[in-house]
């Protein structure tokens, strides 16, 4: 008996040894970029409309619009990685010609940082949660799907964040949608849209933003394979070459 119980017990402790190192090992967060990797965005995309005569634009809590509306493109870089904080350089062009540079920096595994969202971890999957602190627990992958950054069709991460509620009281109903792409063997934001409506009785105001990927340093889709590139120099070589011999006199 006493030889079961030990046999048993042992059992257990193996077992939840075993489950104690999956799940480490299912918590592991991947930087998927290296210093000097860039990414540029473009086809910035704002909206707003209300027949609220006291809406205003910004909405509040989104005055980020506005510097939006008058970004022509952005360009994020990658300055340094240390374990899994990545260090990155913005620099913000605007349509009057000025631009502005600031430094950021995100942790892909807790989330930590002033640029959230803009990266994680590379290599997720569908149900993986973006970060691994608590207040992200349900910040979960949704789907993997192919989508084209910049003309090269990529793994993407999709998640769907969308939230409703409405006052009984006030009558007000709101409804916020954001959706997420990021690139999967990088973790780097490619595209986000965002759709929010207020209602207010027969007041209603939305607006929405998007923008996109436009080109990068990581990936891109040259006019022809390197492969196919080098063979058509070997044989441009080998013509000048025939050519070259023909012209000369001969002896």
């Amino acid at each position: 008996m006493k030889k079961k119980i030990i046999l048993l017990t042992l059992i257990s402790v193996f077992l939840l040894s075993a489950m104690i190192i999956t799940s480490a090992v299912a918590q592991t967060r991947i930087v998927g970029v290296e210093p000097d990797d860039s990414f540029r965005y473009g086809d910035i995309s704002v909206e707003w409309s209300s027949n609220d005569p006291t809406a205003t634009f910004p909405p509040p809590g989104w005055e980020i619009l506005e510097e939006m509306n008058e970004t022509e493109w952005w360009l994020m870089s990658v300055v340094s990685i240390s374990d899994t904080n990545i260090t990155f350089q913005t620099l913000a062009h605007y349509k009057n010609g000025s631009e502005k540079t600031e430094i950021g920096y995100i942790d892909i595994d807790t989330g930590e940082g002033n640029m959230t969202f803009m990266a994680i971890s590379a290599d997720l999957n569908a149900t993986d949660t973006i970060y691994t602190s608590a207040g992200y627990s349900d910040y979960k992958i949704n789907e993997t799907v192919v989508k084209t950054y910049p003309e090269e069709e990529r793994d993407t991460n999709h998640l769907n964040r969308t939230l409703e509620w409405y006052d009984n009281e006030t009558e007000y109903n709101h409804y916020l949608s954001i959706n997420y792409y990021w690139d999967r063997s990088t973790g780097i934001i490619v595209e986000e849209s965002v759709e929010s409506i207020d209602y207010i009785g027969e007041e209603i105001t939305t607006w929405s933003f998007s923008y996109r990927i436009i080109e990068s340093n990581v990936w891109a889709v040259p006019e022809f394979p390197a492969s196919t590139s080098l063979l058509l120099i070997l044989i441009g070589l080998t013509v000048a070459i025939v050519i070259y011999k023909r012209k000369l006199p001969k002896h």
